[in-house]
């Protein structure tokens, strides 16, 4: 099976997650706070969470634009999964049975990454999550703002999409940029992003 990431906008999509465990309420924690629908399939009654009872499950896929097998019951998840025949699944306990992966993300300001092993080892996703985050500074989120400011002010001087990304590269390679950066001076670096570009 191919997998290619893709980020999904999630705000007021309505989420069913199947499943009371850990891993049912922490997929279903992720979908909250990104602004999604969430309804757990349980038939514990679970604080902070909407839950409604397992034999109303059919009703809450029909419902849903993605859901979330999450049960260590074999024969539920199977059932659950045939009954979302043409949605978004997320198979907790056989990532191949399902279409869509959630894989382990960590965000830095606006800098979001995420790690997956195709479900071959999620010990070694949050090692690898650690070991990448600890390669991420404050001149590189700042980097991240000022190309997003220099962005917006070449789209309106330059038509040639080449000619903007060339010269992105060249504030990138700035010495005089980089140092700012590394000062954490990032309005310094914007200001001289303007006289550069006025030239």
């Amino acid at each position: 099976m191919a997998w290619i990431p893709i980020f999904l906008n999630v705000t007021g999509k309505k989420i069913f997650v199947l499943g009371s465990g850990e891993v049912a309420r922490r997929r279903a924690k992720k979908f909250i706070k990104a602004g999604a629908e969430v309804i757990l399939g349980s038939n514990k009654s679970l604080r902070n969470f909407n839950t409604k009872p397992l034999h109303e499950m059919e009703k809450w896929i029909k419902w849903a634009d993605i859901v979330i097998v999450a049960t260590p019951d074999k024969y539920l998840n199977e059932k659950a999964t045939k009954l979302a025949k043409n949605k978004l699944v997320n198979r907790a306990d056989d990532l191949i049975k399902g279409n869509i992966a959630i894989p382990s993300v960590f965000s830095i300001n606006d800098i979001q990454i995420s790690i997956f092993t195709k479900g071959k080892s999620p010990l070694m996703a949050k090692y690898l999550k650690e070991k990448i985050k600890s390669c991420i500074n404050e001149e590189d989120v700042l980097n991240v703002e000022l190309q997003n400011y220099a962005r917006k002010k070449i789209k309106n001087l330059f038509n040639d999409h080449r000619e903007r990304k060339k010269i992105l590269y060249k504030l990138f390679n700035d010495k005089k940029i980089k140092e700012y950066l590394k000062d954490g001076n990032l309005e310094k670096a914007k200001n001289y992003v303007d006289k550069l570009l006025q030239r």
